[in-house]
């Protein structure tokens, strides 16, 4: 081999492992996505369902409960080290109407523990602060600015959510909770 086709050659054995590493698969373990020994499932119970942009006030879940769950179902965890401090929770928005303006992503603090094997129940936590039910897209739906959705032409607003809280275990191993959804209709109750 001459010595001026190896460089050539080495770029495209680089160029060819690139290639294989960007289509092989990714991983799918929605559970294994942290290195943590235990995952948290959400339920969210008692949904508000029709939200009223009439009324400032914050869009809240009546009850979020948190279980901890270990990876490993034969093993046991009697120190606690894969007790789960959760710090925050995130909540991201889609329309389900066809329109496309959504609120920005909102992150929360929690502040609360789930014991590995346990549940944490949280009460009346917030997915949208009250500022944001006076922002766009909501704001369109008040009979001053025309009662309707300039997007869709409707008097009503369809959307979904979807949330997910982090933390980390007692050993300090990072957790990523699985992603609960649910679904909102905005509407102006009181202005027709």
């Amino acid at each position: 081999m001459k010595e001026k086709d190896r460089p050539m050659k080495k770029r495209a054995f680089i160029a060819a492992a690139l290639v294989l590493i960007a289509l092989s698969p990714a991983c799918t373990n929605d559970e294994g996505e942290t290195e943590a020994p235990v995952f948290i499932t959400v339920s969210l119970e008692l949904q508000p369902g029709f939200v009223d942009v009439g009324t400032a006030a914050p869009v809240q879940i009546q009850t979020i409960t948190l279980e901890s769950r270990l990876k490993n179902p034969s093993q046991t965890d009697p120190q606690g080290f894969a007790d789960t401090q959760v710090n925050s929770y995130t909540v991201r928005f889609r329309r389900t109407d066809g329109g496309t303006l959504v609120p920005a992503v909102q992150t929360f603090g929690v502040g609360i523990v789930v014991p590995s094997g346990g549940i944490a129940t949280l009460s009346n936590f917030p997915i949208l602060p009250a500022s944001a039910i006076q922002q766009s897209p909501f704001d369109q739906l008040l009979p001053f600015n025309g009662g309707v959705d300039r997007e869709t032409g409707r008097n009503e607003i369809g959307m979904t959510f979807d949330i997910t809280f982090f933390g980390r275990t007692a050993s300090g191993h990072r957790v990523q909770s699985e992603t609960a959804s649910g679904i909102l209709l905005f509407s102006c109750a009181g202005c027709f």
